[in-house]
C-alpha cells in the first residue's frame, strides 16, 4: 500500500492533497521530527522513527518537484534537509543562510519555476531558486519604514517573518507577516516592499501582530488575517477590514486559518482564548478550534472529544484533503496529536507522549515552574 504523507509543524507547510487519507504524519517537535504511521485508515498510529532529535523543529515543507523535505530550526539551529523526501537522513544547508534562526518556510511554483522562501529570526526573508542549495536574502524587506518598531514580547524581544504568502492570481505578489510588527506586500517578486496597515487600530495591545493570512481562490479579494488582536476579514483585497473576533472573545488569540477546500464560504479557526501573556501567568490557554458557515460572520465551536478545557496551547495545525474528504491534525505544547476525519465534528487522541510541538517558547508556559525557569535560561545562554 502506497503512503500519503502529511506535515504538521508550527510555520511550515499546512496544507496537503491526496489520494485519500494520510497514513504516514511527520511532525516538528523540541526534540526534532517524529513520524506516525498507521497501516489503513481505519488502524491506530504508532511512532516509528524520530530523527534530528537534537533540533527544536518549527517548520516542515515538502516540495514535491525535487522530492525534498525540509525543516527549519529555532534556536540558530539551522535548515536541514531530506533529499529523499522521508526524513530519514539530513544534511544542513548553509548556502547563503546568514541567519540560522530559521523560522518559517514556503514554497512557490511557477510553471516549472520552483522558489522556497525561509523566513527567520531576526526578521528577514530568503528565497532559493535551486531547491535549497543557494539563498539569497531580499534585504528590501527590511527597508520599509517603521522596522524600528519591530519586536516580540518575551525577551529578547526580536521580531522573526512567521509566515509567507503567495496570491493565488499573481503569483509574483507576495505577502510577509512580521511577528510583531507589519503585514508586508510586494508586487515585483519581493524587490520592493509597502506595508498595509488599514487593519490596525490604535488602540491595539499588540502592535501589528500577524500570524496568519488565507487568500480565497474562488474569489481572491477575500482575506481573512489572524492577529494577536483577533480575526480580520476583508473583501477588497486588504484595502478595508472588518474586525470578527476580539481579544477577550471566544477566540481572542487566532493563529491557524483555513478555507474547507470544497467549499471556501467555510472556514475552520484554530487557536486560544487567552493570549500567550496570560499563558505564562495561569498556565492555561485554553485552545479551541472553529468552523464559520458563512464567510466569518458566526462561528460554532468543534469541541468533542477535546478536554474541556483544553489546557495547553494549539500550537500546529494542518488540513489534508482528498476527493471526497478531509483530515484536520493538531499538535499542542505538551506533545498530544488530536485528529479529525469528519470536518472537525469529533477529534480523537492519536499520541499523547511526543515532544511538545512548539513555536519558538511557547511550549515553556506549560513546563512545570522549576524546568519553565531552567529552560527559559538555557535559551538566554
Amino acid at each position: 500500500m502506497t503512503e500519503t504523507t502529511t506535515y504538521l509543524s508550527p510555520n511550515g507547510q499546512d496544507t496537503t492533497r491526496g489520494d485519500g487519507p494520510a497514513t504516514r504524519l511527520l511532525v516538528a517537535t523540541v526534540e526534532g521530527v517524529a513520524t506516525l504511521r498507521r497501516e489503513t485508515p481505519d488502524s491506530s498510529w504508532a511512532v516509528t522513527d524520530r530523527s534530528l532529535t537534537d533540533r527544536h523543529v518549527g517548520a516542515l515543507l515538502f516540495e514535491p518537484v525535487s522530492g525534498k523535505l525540509f525543516a527549519g530550526a529555532h534556536l540558530d539551529g539551522g535548515l536541514w534537509v531530506s533529499d529523499d523526501g522521508t526524513g530519514a537522513g539530513w544534511r544542513q544547508v548553509t548556502g547563503g543562510l546568514d541567519r540560522p534562526h530559521i523560522y518559517s518556510l514556503a514554497a512557490r511554483r511557477i510553471g516549472d519555476a520552483v522558489t522556497i522562501f525561509a523566513g527567520t529570526q531576526p526578521a528577514a526573508l530568503y528565497r532559493s531558486d535551486d531547491f535549497g542549495d543557494t539563498w539569497i536574502e531580499l534585504a528590501s524587506l527590511r527597508d520599509v519604514p517603521g522596522t524600528d518598531k519591530w519586536s516580540f514580547p518575551p525577551p529578547p524581544h526580536i521580531a522573526h517573518v512567521k509566515s509567507t504568502v503567495f496570491h493565488p492570481d499573481r503569483p509574483t505578489t507576495i505577502f510577509a507577516l512580521v511577528e510583531q510588527g507589519a503585514l508586508l506586500k510586494s508586487v515585483d517578486d519581493g524587490r520592493s516592499w509597502i506595508e498595509l496597515t488599514s487593519y490596525t487600530d490604535p488602540d491595539d495591545e499588540a502592535y501589528r501582530d500577524t500570524h496568519r493570512l488565507i487568500i480565497g481562490n474562488d474569489d481572491s479579494n477575500v482575506f481573512f488575517l489572524a492577529t494577536g488582536e483577533g480575526l480580520y476579514r476583508s473583501g477588497d483585497g486588504g484595502e478595508t477590514w472588518d474586525h470578527l473576533t476580539r481579544r477577550g472573545e471566544q477566540m481572542g488569540y487566532p493563529d491557524f486559518l483555513f478555507f474547507d477546500p470544497r467549499d471556501e464560504n467555510v472556514v475552520f479557526l484554530g487557536g486560544a482564548s487567552l493570549n500567550p501573556g496570560r499563558w505564562r501567568t495561569e498556565g492555561l490557554a485554553d485552545s479551541r478550534i472553529l468552523r464559520s458557515a458563512d464567510a466569518g460572520k458566526t462561528w460554532v465551536e468543534l469541541d468533542q472529544g477535546l478536554p474541556k478545557p483544553v489546557v495547553s496551547a494549539f500550537e500546529a495545525v494542518t488540513l489534508h484533503h482528498w476527493d471526497g474528504g478531509m483530515m484536520l491534525v493538531i499538535g499542542t505544547a505538551t506533545g498530544e496529536i488530536y485528529s479529525s476525519e469528519n470536518d472537525g465534528a469529533s477529534w480523537t487522541c492519536i499520541a499523547d507522549d511526543l515532544a511538545p510541538v512548539s513555536k519558538d517558547h511557547h511550549h515553556i508556559a506549560f513546563l512545570p515552574p522549576e524546568r519553565a525557569e531552567r529552560a527559559m535560561a538555557a535559551r538566554r545562554a
